[in-house]
């Protein structure tokens, strides 16, 4: 288990490092090319972007990992089905995502949104054939795919940066990307045989709307605040600090996600024969607390001269963002490992209400603070709401029983 565990840590980490760098660029060729506000305008959609895909992959990605981990002979009609449940539900989701953009009163802010919807439906089909791979710990897959995602998107903005282009040209970039990375993950589906799915649509759609819903809450954790922001009026530019300060942090938070889904397919195993997901799991959010610590605090210390040097001078009112915001990380790491021993043990409606009165309380303190803070009001919430969600999923592990149980 450890020299598997190892292997896909070393192959996601590759991965993640590539992806989180390359977002990083993408964001520091935006700043460069049109400011603050652009910035803003580029943080708000890409944000809308990655909610879209949360809702449109329908949680298949850990159903899947789970489901080819325990039945490998049945992947190829896993995947299947999988992608039968989201291009049904995508008949009439898409519609609505672009009407929703079309109603943006901003004329760059909903150009914007229109480019990145073919980049949602792309990589939500990306990482639904890079999650079959997963449960045989070939995570190398999905994480070439990414990679060749990624290094079109940045070229291409790179030269959109030169041009001098409008920011919303920036969606198109990363569409074509996700469009080269969907074609040569797709060369590679023969590659998980020919067996039949051992659930049914229905099945599997059941099965994945609690996942589904975890990761949309999770994500509006993190990402809500940018859309209250711009409900209530907050200048474009303040966002766009905002969202500089949130791309470096939850960057680091790639980490955690990565030791995650390496140990995701292994805790699957452990549970399905039976064992205990108290000590795997409080053993794991102990070691992402720690690590979380350290990357706050290296974060903290180096804020002023990263922000500067990536960034510009212009952005120095992202330091004190940055800082405050880096002391949500202990309470973020650890949430994120602890979630995978919530899914492996069938758990995930459990911690589906814990961060649901999580982004409750987020979004009730940045409402009553945002008019008379602005940005420092999500800066201040964040820390406190993953501290506390942290604690609060660990009360949950030290309550939970042993075995596989049923979905709950």
């Amino acid at each position: 288990m450890i020299t598997r565990v190892l292997r896909n840590a070393a192959w996601l980490g590759l991965g993640e490092v590539g992806v989180k760098s390359g977002l990083l660029l993408a964001a520091i060729l935006v700043a460069h090319a049109s400011g603050p506000s652009g910035m803003g305008t580029f943080t708000v959609a890409y944000s809308a972007a990655l909610i879209a895909v949360l809702i449109g992959a329908l949680g298949q990605q850990e159903v899947l990992i789970r489901e080819v981990a325990r039945s490998p002979g049945a992947a190829h009609g896993l995947l299947g089905a999988s992608r039968l449940v989201q291009i049904r539900s995508a008949r009439w989701l898409l519609p609505i995502a672009a009407v929703g953009a079309l109603l943006v009163p901003e004329g760059s802010l909903r150009f914007t949104l229109l480019a990145f919807l073919p980049y949602a439906m792309l990589r939500t089909a990306t990482v639904t054939y890079g999650a079959a791979f997963k449960g045989f710990d070939r995570m190398d897959v999905e994480t070439r795919a990414r990679g060749l995602e990624t290094a079109v998107a940045v070229t291409a903005i790179g030269v959109i940066a030169i041009l001098r282009w409008p920011v919303w040209t920036t969606g198109a970039a990363f569409s074509i990307g996700a469009g080269l990375g969907l074609i040569w993950i797709r060369r590679r589906k023969g590659e998980l045989g020919s067996g039949m799915s051992t659930l049914g649509p229905s099945s599997l759609l059941s099965e994945g709307l609690p996942f589904m819903a975890l990761a949309v809450v999770s994500q509006l954790i993190a990402n809500a605040d940018r859309f209250l922001l711009e409900l209530l009026g907050v200048a474009r530019a303040e966002i766009g600090y905002w969202g500089t300060a949130g791309i470096i942090v939850w960057a680091m938070a790639a980490l955690p996600q990565l030791v995650s889904v390496a140990l995701y397919p292994s805790f699957s195993r452990q549970a399905e024969a039976g064992g205990s997901p108290r000590q795997a799991g409080l053993l794991a959010g102990l070691g992402g607390a720690v690590c979380g610590l350290v990357c706050a605090g290296g974060l903290w210390i180096l804020a002023d001269p990263l922000v500067r040097l990536a960034f510009g001078a212009d952005f120095a009112p992202a330091v004190p963002l940055l800082q405050r915001l880096s002391l949500a990380l202990p309470g973020a790491f650890a949430m994120t490992v602890m979630g995978s021993v919530y899914a492996a043990w069938r758990r995930q409606r459990r911690v589906l209400w814990i961060l649901g009165g999580a982004l409750l309380g987020s979004l009730a303190l940045n409402m009553m603070w945002i008019p008379s803070m602005g940005v420092l009001a999500p800066a201040t919430v964040a820390p406190l709401v993953y501290t506390l969600t942290a604690v609060a999923m660990a009360l949950g592990i030290v309550g939970a029983g042993t075995g596989t149980g049923k979905a709950e």
